[in-house]
């Protein structure tokens, strides 16, 4: 078996790196790492002072996948330069000729206090607020304002045409209030979807809830935020404006305490919107006459003091001064005080004065002026000066900027690496390329977000996309894109069967915008159609481990479906993938897609796939009550397992066999088999999973001590890998055991919860739980009388998930003894 994940903390002199939230950080100040910088220096850190080779560096972080020398050479040199060391005379690591390196740095590994985690209800990493990166300039009167509306109303509208700031102002805005809203504030991008339903399924997924048709999934989402104080930030409505608005109507009316925050360029129109607008920046109200008085005031002007600050950012010496204020001036006044066309221009302050940025504004403005009716004088400029922003760009750096292009919000920096070959350049040029970018305010950096994630402002990115369609390279990018994609799944495939899949979770839970666009370019044209099966395929598990099961049977419908492929072991995969995400579901046909997941596996000669399909197909039959037609497949899985010596599948068929005893009420020997199979792989979802049935089982045997235990671990491993279906099953176990102790109250609001999740995420109880799910509901009706019970369970499913969660950890250690 692999080690597991390292969790451990360590400090060095002022520094203080946090092995299990993967953070580097001297004096409380956090240091942004590249993940597999991170990973070199956790390698580093697990031996202090010793030798580590350079081949037990590749292995460790690159596994058995090529990498060129320089690749370790950079990132060796990167670690340097976090912790201010030199080369030559080195106080944290050591270069060793030849050989490799070692940490030569003090190193303590310090004593984890922390504390339990606790279950909030709050939105996946991909629906947050993004933390603030700059001042935000200009709109103090805008932020007072919806502070004023949000007092009276429950939603209102920034807007403004493109480029004026409403982003920034409604993010801004709800970072300040974000303390008034404990069920917390919920963004999501629209801009890239086609029809509003898309955004209603985004909502719908990250709450856990299955795709279904819009009037289900409307019902369900209002459901879960009824009694909830949150907070909905919908931003860039507008191409969606009116069906949008229909839609978080619905949601206001089935709600009393939710507030929704839109920007679009147009109302949503909808019963009960209040629209603020927003107005460019304020520009001097005075005019320049050569005193201090009047340069004082006109600093202080916003659209001058946004477009000094962002000069600053790429040239800290600048500063308005009488020689260039006059050229200040009238750059703002060109620009109509656009914070969008500010930031653009103000990045041309790295390598020109303020009067030869004038100068050539007004050369590319009359190129690109436009008299067509129907066009906003400012779109004129905006799309002017991003015409001209471009022209200023190296080749090559327009060249990246366009491919970036390809990326739906946001990608990470493996991503750039990965354009590489497609592009003919390597992947430090690429990496110096988005650097410069960067700094030209072109592409956008999210240090915060693990591992950092880089954007495009969605007009540079749709001007993007128009000049890549232009220069003939799209389908090339489109395809360097989806091989990146492909080469994420099979990664994290790999990883969260080894000892990373925190670090898998956390870095494909950004990307589902980024799949999605790849399954649809793949899917326009057979030639690639083997590519999407093979994606789907590499997702199983995490889908699986991080309770996506609505998320992968949607994007599995679309390519399984739909596709055609030859017979082979990818298209095994993907139908195994398929049959995992159905025999969850208890779909009626899952175990005929596992039969043939089982004959293609068998066919091309995939034993860890036929293993695999044979696995579940035995958990299925055995969950149908059909435990002689489960027999044959469970002990394919048992042989399969130890001819090829895998701990992942010793761990399934250990599951699939203790769920066979359990079937046929063998509970010792259930036991034991599932604690065996526990101690194999590295899965956490796996061992959440078989954790929940030795408690099961050991309630069964009126072990409640050894239960509770269970179900304690099993819960804080659903919390860690955010699997709410899977903490909703500790939930139900802790009811029985509360049942059998009399403490009817609280079984019922627990049972009441766990049904609640159940139909939200549409996974139904497996069958060993029935009959203890049905007497412990006739214990509490018998105990309570049926309005009574029927009263609580009410208000468990419609009590917070995190607060059930949260009392269930408390009753499990009261009952534990702990």
């Amino acid at each position: 078996m692999r080690d597991c994940v390292d969790t451990a903390r360590y400090q060095c002199n002022a520094y203080t790196i946090d092995a299990g939230n993967r953070r580097l950080s001297r004096a409380g100040a956090e240091i942004v790492l590249e993940p597999r910088a991170f990973d070199v220096l956790l390698q580093l850190l697990a031996r202090p002072g010793e030798l580590v080779t350079r081949e037990t560096l590749l292995d460790a972080v690159w596994g058995h996948r090529y990498v060129t020398p320089s690749t370790l050479n950079r990132i060796i040199t990167l670690l340097r330069r976090a912790f201010g060391d030199d080369s030559e005379e080195s106080s944290f690591i050591q270069t060793v000729r030849g050989a490799g390196y070692r940490f030569v740095g003090p190193v303590t590994r310090l004593r984890d206090e922390r504390a339990e985690p606790r279950a909030r209800f709050e939105p996946p990493p991909t629906a947050r607020i993004p933390a603030r990166m700059e001042a935000i300039i200009g709109r103090e009167r805008e932020i007072a304002q919806l502070s004023d509306m949000f007092a009276v109303h429950r939603a209102v509208t920034l807007i403004g045409t493109g480029g004026m700031g409403k982003t920034q102002c409604a993010l801004e805005f709800a970072r300040q209030v974000s303390g008034d809203y404990p069920d917390a504030v919920w963004l999501f991008d629209l801009s890239t979807l086609q029809r509003a339903g898309e955004w209603l399924a985004m909502v719908a997924l990250a709450l856990s809830i299955p795709l279904s048709d819009e009037t289900e999934m409307l019902a369900k989402v209002a459901a879960t935020f009824a009694g909830r104080r949150s907070l909905l930030v919908l931003d860039n409505c507008d191409r969606l404006a009116p069906q949008v608005g229909a839609m978080v109507f619905e949601l206001l009316r089935a709600t009393r305490e939710l507030r929704v925050l839109a920007t679009s360029q147009q109302a949503l129109s909808f019963v009960g919107e209040q629209v603020l607008r927003i107005s460019p920046l304020a520009l001097p109200a005075r005019a320049w006459d050569g005193s201090d008085d009047a340069l004082t005031e006109i600093a202080a002007a916003p659209a001058v003091a946004l477009l000094v600050m962002r000069a600053r950012s790429s040239q800290p010496a600048f500063a308005l001064k009488a020689t260039n204020v006059a050229a200040i001036l009238e750059i703002c006044r060109r620009l109509d005080g656009m914070p969008l066309a500010l930031e653009l221009c103000a990045a041309r302050f790295a390598v020109l004065a303020p009067v030869q940025v004038l100068e050539r504004l007004d050369h590319r403005f009359r190129f690109l002026v436009s008299d067509a009716t129907g066009r906003d004088r400012r779109h004129r400029t905006l799309l002017a000066l991003l015409d001209w922003s471009f022209s200023l760009l190296s080749p090559d750096e327009l060249r990246l900027l366009c491919w970036l292009a390809v990326f739906m919000q946001g990608m990470a920096l493996d991503a750039v690496e990965d354009l590489a070959p497609a592009m003919g350049r390597d992947a430090e040029t690429l990496l110096d390329l988005l650097a410069g970018l960067a700094n030209k305010s072109l592409v956008v950096a999210e240090p915060n977000s693990v591992p950092p994630r880089y954007y495009l402002l969605e007009t540079v990115r749709a001007f993007a996309l128009e000049r890549l369609a232009a220069s003939g390279e799209e389908p090339t990018a489109r395809d360097a894109h989806l091989a990146h994609i492909l080469r994420l799944a099979i990664d994290s495939h790999e990883d969260m069967l080894g000892a990373r899949m925190r670090q898998s979770i956390t870095r494909l839970a950004p990307e589902h915008a980024n799949i999605a666009s790849a399954l649809d370019w793949s899917l326009a044209d057979e030639r690639r159609h083997m590519t999407a099966v093979r994606i789907v395929g590499a997702l199983m598990l995490y889908a699986k481990s991080h309770g996506e099961y609505a998320l992968g049977a949607a994007w599995l419908e679309r390519v399984v479906g739909r596709v055609r492929v030859p017979s082979s072991a990818e298209r095994g995969r993907a139908l195994l993938a398929h049959g995992v995400m159905r025999m969850h579901r208890h779909h009626h046909d899952a175990q005929i897609t596992l039969v043939e997941a089982e004959q293609e596996a068998k066919a091309a000669g995939d034993d860890w796939g036929l293993a695999c399909a044979s696995g579940y197909r035995a958990l299925d039959l055995t969950n149908r009550g059909r435990t002689q037609e489960a027999e044959p497949p469970l002990s394919a899985v048992e042989t399969l397992a130890t001819r090829l010596d895998d701990d992942w599948l010793h761990s399934l068929a250990g599951l699939a066999r203790g769920w066979w005893y359990l079937a046929r009420n063998e509970l010792p020997d259930a036991i034991a088999e599932l604690r065996k199979a526990r101690d194999f792989g590295n899965d956490l979802h796996q061992r959440h999973f078989i954790g929940i049935y030795i408690g099961l089982a050991s309630f069964g045997l009126g072990l409640d001590v050894d239960a509770a235990g269970e179900f304690h671990a099993a819960l804080l491993i659903a919390l860690e890998i955010g699997n709410t279906r899977g903490g909703a099953g500790s939930v139900e176990g802790c009811a029985y055991l509360c049942a059998r102790r009399g403490w009817c109250a609280e079984a019922a609001r627990l049972l009441g919860l766990a049904r609640q999740v159940r139909e939200r995420t549409a996974l139904p109880l497996f069958a060993s739980w029935i009959h203890h799910h049905e007497q412990a509901l006739g214990v509490v009706r018998g105990a309570l009388g049926a309005a009574q019970a029927d009263a609580l369970l009410l208000a468990g499913a419609s009590s917070r998930e995190e607060e059930v969660f949260n009392e269930t950890l408390s009753l499990l250690r009261r009952i534990g003894g702990n």
